[in-house]
């Protein structure tokens, strides 16, 4: 389907679109723009809130306590929605379509899609990726689970109409669930450690999802894994189009590290102490984009000037403020015991943690050694924190709060120069906000109000 097929592609079919947030709003504005017949449903918002969130009149919305069991052509799944939802188990047992938002925007696209997986790094690789293409001559546009719904950005490419777009497209496990004929030209596997097991079974289940994202890959694609994670090199090794990065990812990779610089083939890209972004971790990231980008022909200049400038996302140990000697970290993003293993990793020691938040089904006995090494003194908050302080009682030093806030607070109190307070939750924000990126501000917030009485005390 061309861009210029997306009005009135779709006229006459009906959708329903299940679940209002961004991305479900994103879709009933794709499909409505297309000539579908939308239905808009939310089992948590009230109908008067989805309609007036979508401004759409000829939008049919669906609040909480309506019936939306009518028939429908396909069914959009917006990703909190669980496989066990009645009106999923409908339309399966119909065998009427399913289809994630990202399935829904790649069908109006013929634009290259380097779709990018894994439980931790997506965000960074994706807007690494991004920049590297931008750089490279590309229109290059960035989308889906970062925060903007891929149906969005699919709408800017067709009012831009630019001559060589791409899509970089950040994909979750959820939305990996149904993709449909999802085809992209690039399928890019990060890692996978423990997350997200209130919803799926087990790990094997977890990953299953993820590697979904190859399933339909372009006819001359590329599927792109880290050489280092051992579920995606077992999985993706033996592919015929695949490519491995790492450090030292074998014959079959397209950059390696050797002798303290990047290089790919024999040319040097860049030293590692140039590289903007410090860790093993950043490293690696940074690796998977320029392999990712190299494969789409973006030339060394572009990928070095991105490796060495690009300055790294909010919520992701982001130095906030130096106050009387203490340095602030925001890591809220690490919602998981993985991201927080890596976050405590970057430093030397001295940590005050601030731990907590709502259940994931992780395992934070992983957490053990890491806090033992790390942490001069822990808070824990929230859903899960005092089960996480029960656990680790007598290990260090800790105390729970409730509330983020007196978590905070208490952080603050304990610290002393030299210290790093860390907000690394390893645990979804849901207890007590929207999500991560509401939690990090309100921190930021807090530190800011510090800094500030420090200022003019």
């Amino acid at each position: 389907m061309t861009a210029a097929a997306i009005d009135n592609s779709m006229q006459g079919q009906a959708a329903i679109v299940l679940g209002a947030g961004i991305s479900g709003l994103a879709a009933a504005r794709l499909l409505y723009r297309a000539g579908a017949k939308v239905t808009l449903a939310d089992d948590y918002k009230s109908a008067y809130e989805i309609a007036a969130a979508l401004n759409i009149d000829a939008v049919e919305t669906i609040g909480k306590g309506g019936d939306v069991s009518a028939r429908a052509d396909v069914l959009i799944l917006s990703p909190g929605i669980s496989a066990d939802h009645p009106l999923v188990r409908q339309f399966r047992q119909e065998g009427t379509p399913i289809l994630s938002e990202i399935a829904l925007a790649a069908s109006f696209t013929e634009a290259p899609i380097l779709a990018v997986t894994g439980s931790n790094g997506k965000s960074t690789v994706a807007t690494l990726l991004n920049r590297m293409m931008a750089a490279g001559g590309y229109r290059s546009f960035l989308g889906g689970n970062i925060g903007v719904p891929f149906s969005d950005t699919l709408l800017e490419e067709r009012t831009i109409d630019p001559a060589k777009p791409v899509h970089v497209v950040e994909v979750s496990s959820f939305q990996a669930e149904h993709l449909g004929d999802f085809s992209p030209t690039a399928a890019i596997f990060l890692n996978l450690s423990p997350d997200h097991l209130n919803r799926y079974a087990d790990m094997q289940a977890y990953g299953a999802a993820k590697l979904h994202l190859q399933d339909n890959l372009k006819e001359g694609g590329w599927i792109i894994y880290n050489h280092e994670d051992e579920f995606f090199r077992t999985a993706l090794e033996d592919h015929p189009r695949a490519v491995p990065f790492g450090l030292d990812p074998g014959k079959r990779g397209r950059l390696a590290v050797r002798k303290g610089h990047v290089v790919m083939g024999r040319k040097k890209l860049a030293p590692l102490e140039e590289l903007s972004l410090p860790g093993p971790h950043n490293l690696s990231n940074m690796l998977a984009a320029a392999t990712a980008a190299a494969l789409m022909g973006v030339d060394h200049g572009s990928i070095t000037q991105v490796m060495r400038t690009f300055q790294g996302l909010a919520h992701r140990l982001e130095l906030l403020a130096t106050i009387n000697g203490i340095h602030y970290y925001n890591d809220s993003k690490a919602t998981n015991t993985a991201s927080t293993r890596v976050a405590l990793a970057s430093f030397a020691g001295n940590i005050v943690l601030i731990l907590g938040g709502s259940s994931k089904g992780s395992d934070f006995s992983e957490l053990r050694d890491a806090l033992v090494e790390k942490v001069r003194y822990l808070v824990t908050y929230g859903e899960v924190g005092l089960t996480v302080a029960d656990q680790f009682q007598g290990l260090v030093p800790l105390h729970y709060e409730p509330q983020f806030q007196a978590a905070v607070n208490k952080a603050c109190d304990v610290s002393r120069p030299g210290d790093i307070v860390l907000l690394s939750p390893a645990c979804a924000s849901y207890d007590q906000f929207d999500d991560f990126a509401q939690r990090g501000d309100a921190f930021r917030m807090m530190v800011s109000a510090i800094e500030h009485e420090q200022t003019h005390a």
